[in-house]
């Protein structure tokens, strides 16, 4: 043998073995491209779904207990269960918890939970309640008045409002007004930073104890005249308008819209949360809006409806009213390894599985069916990865078995063509699959399927 032909041997055969060496070596733990993740204990929305005939118009939460109002009338949840509460007022409109007590503004007064008896303390029709320098304030439409030993007294001074327009002010630092300055229309009322609020249909007012003052912002404006609510949040005024969120900061108004991270701007309510969180209900889901985030909750998935109307907020728990029924999002402490044998679990339970491959499921004349589709080997691939990693961390030998169960699903969608290399999107069984086969891809083409030599299988 020439030296040539010996140096090329003697290259080669150290090449294979080094290779081999250096390839073997990646699978130990010491050069893993990839880390196990620290498994700490995080807060994860679990979601449940009450639904109801008729939309829950209000709702709010006293002494953890949950109430409604449908069609009018005061409900409780108790489970899953909504009963009526008897000998609650009729025709009620909005549910507040105020001062410790849960009311009720109905079109036949106000009236307040004393035990289990309602008390009716005026008979006039409110609109809106807040606590304001440690006393109960309450609306009408055209009124603000405090609550003094049971009773509602009008805020209104004696020689009535006087207004911030100075061309109104006389020398000697009085007011003569050509028509009486009034405080309504009021929609709602808010105490923020020691004064108390008035928002009247698009504009919002502020009263001293003695001036209604339209004149203090000294830059911006809503964002639609459309508003909803609002909410006092930390330094932070919040108003809700169907073209996002006025936010009145000292005497600033600025807003919050889509552009700014808003997920949906046709809002409707606003309630402050358990974390420092600020909730905001839309005509299409509600949302949580956290200080470097925001969540999202739909309807189908979370919610039994997306029309919002109310929020009421709990210790790690939101009761959301909508259209179609109450949405309840609680927070439970979690961990990613309990948060996968969540979905594993249902994974199993509910049938996703099949010859290997993981499926959606649709809903046909009332029954759950897999859907046989083109993203059969999509929705296999992430499983089969997700499987994997959780054996080499773990050394779960059911994760392992899963694992090598998909990886075996996918091979069988390459060996299953006739032509080596070309991939199967799909696997029918001419036997077993129910429904029909789909006739379209994900990407709108016609499907093409083609039966297997024994006729078993497309």
């Amino acid at each position: 043998m020439s030296i040539r032909l010996k140096a090329f041997f003697t290259f080669t055969l150290l090449t294979f073995f080094s290779f081999r060496l250096s390839a073997g070596d990646l699978y130990h733990p010491a050069h893993h491209n990839w880390k196990a993740a620290d498994d700490y204990v995080f807060m994860q929305e679990v979601s449940q779904k009450i639904p109801t005939e008729k939309p829950v118009t209000s709702i709010a939460l006293a002494d953890e207990k949950c109430y409604a109002v449908i069609s009018g009338q005061i409900v409780q949840l108790k489970g899953e269960i909504l009963k009526e509460e008897k000998n609650s007022p009729a025709k009620v409109n909005r549910l507040l918890y105020v001062g410790g007590s849960l009311w009720a503004l109905s079109d036949n007064g106000l009236f307040r939970l004393n035990g289990a008896k309602w008390q009716q303390i005026d008979n006039q029709k409110f609109v809106d309640l807040c606590m304001h320098n440690g006393i109960v304030h309450a609306a009408t439409r055209d009124d603000v008045f405090r609550l003094e030993n049971n009773k509602l007294v009008n805020i209104e001074p004696q020689g009535g409002y006087n207004t911030s327009d100075m061309t109104m002010v006389m020398e000697d630092g009085s007011q003569v007004h050509g028509h009486p300055i009034r405080i309504g229309p009021v929609s709602r009322i808010s105490s923020f930073d020691g004064t108390l609020f008035v928002l009247r249909p698009g504009k919002l007012v502020l009263f001293d104890g003695n001036v209604v003052n339209r004149d203090y912002i000294d830059w911006g404006s809503f964002p639609s005249p459309v508003t909803h609510n609002m909410q006092a949040f930390g330094s932070r005024l919040f108003i809700s308008t169907d073209r996002g969120l006025a936010v009145l900061r000292g005497t600033a108004l600025s807003s919050i819209k889509g552009r700014d991270g808003l997920p949906y701007e046709k809002t409707t309510c606003l309630t402050k949360g358990f974390a420092n969180d600020l909730w905001i209900g839309t005509t299409k889901g509600a949302i949580r809006m956290l200080p470097d985030d925001w969540h999202y909750f739909g309807a189908d998935h979370c919610l039994p409806g997306n029309h919002v109307n109310e929020i009421a907020a709990g210790n790690n728990v939101v009761y959301i009213a909508t259209d179609k029924g109450i949405g309840i999002i609680g927070y439970e402490p979690f961990t990613l390894l309990k948060k996968a044998a969540y979905y594993e679990r249902h994974i199993n339970e509910w049938g996703h599985k099949r010859l290997g491959f993981i499926h959606t499921l649709y809903k046909r004349n009332g029954e759950w069916i897999r859907e046989i589709s083109d993203n059969d080997g999509g929705h296999t691939a992430p499983y089969l990865a997700a499987m994997s990693y959780k054996y080499a961390v773990t050394g779960d030998e059911t994760a392992r078995a899963a694992a090598v169960d998909a990886f075996k699903s996918m091979l069988w969608l390459e060996r299953i063509t006739p032509k080596k290399g070309f991939i199967a999107r799909a696997i029918w069984s001419a036997t077993g699959d129910k429904d029909k086969m789909g006739n379209e891809g994900s990407g709108g083409l016609p499907a093409k399927w083609y039966p297997t030599k024994d006729g078993k299988w497309y």
